[in-house]
């Protein structure tokens, strides 16, 4: 196996690990809310059952954001899996690896305190979610002590980052 390969298995699993098992950062928005995949999903699949005005008036963006945002979430639960079939075809890997690293660089730019990352913040109560899937086990909170993020930000970036590297490095097999 080529390094390119190897680098985009790995860096799928990272982003599938991050997107359905942890979560990136929490919020108090009225209650403690965990951000994750899980409910990127959840919210998606609400906003396209009619929940579109709730969430432009929950957020304070235009209709048509809130769509742009759903792709982005749909690209982001089929990213870690774009990188894994990324092995055969490197340039599915490379766009399978930007909506992770760039969530992940949203987040970490965030936390220390880049101007207007808290508007993208605001944005990011689409993956908030309220009910674990498994009560303390899905998603897991694994927060490092004095950080706001939790370590699922740090396998979302790791993932998307591998996922570059190993896109750009790796020879696509016919």
């Amino acid at each position: 196996m080529s390094k390119g390969k190897g680098l985009l298995t790995a860096a799928g699993i990272l982003t599938l690990i991050a997107t359905f098992l942890l979560s990136w950062f929490t919020f108090r928005f009225g209650t403690l809310q965990g951000v994750n995949g899980i409910g990127g999903i959840k919210n998606v699949i609400g906003i396209f059952t009619g929940g579109t005005r709730y969430y432009s008036r929950y957020l304070s963006v235009p209709s048509w954001a809130i769509y742009i945002l759903a792709i982005i979430v749909i690209w982001l639960v089929a990213s870690g899996f774009m990188q894994i079939l990324g092995r055969n075809k490197p340039k599915i890997g490379i766009i399978g690896s930007i909506i992770p690293f760039i969530i992940g660089l949203i987040i970490m730019l965030s936390v220390i305190g880049f101007p207007f990352m808290d508007y993208f913040i605001r944005v990011f109560h689409v993956f908030g979610d309220g009910e674990p899937l498994i009560e303390g086990i899905i998603p897991l909170h694994i927060t490092l002590p004095g950080r706001t993020e939790q370590v699922g930000t740090y396998f979302l970036l790791l993932g998307g980052l591998l996922g570059l590297i190993g896109g750009k490095i790796s020879k696509p097999e016919y």
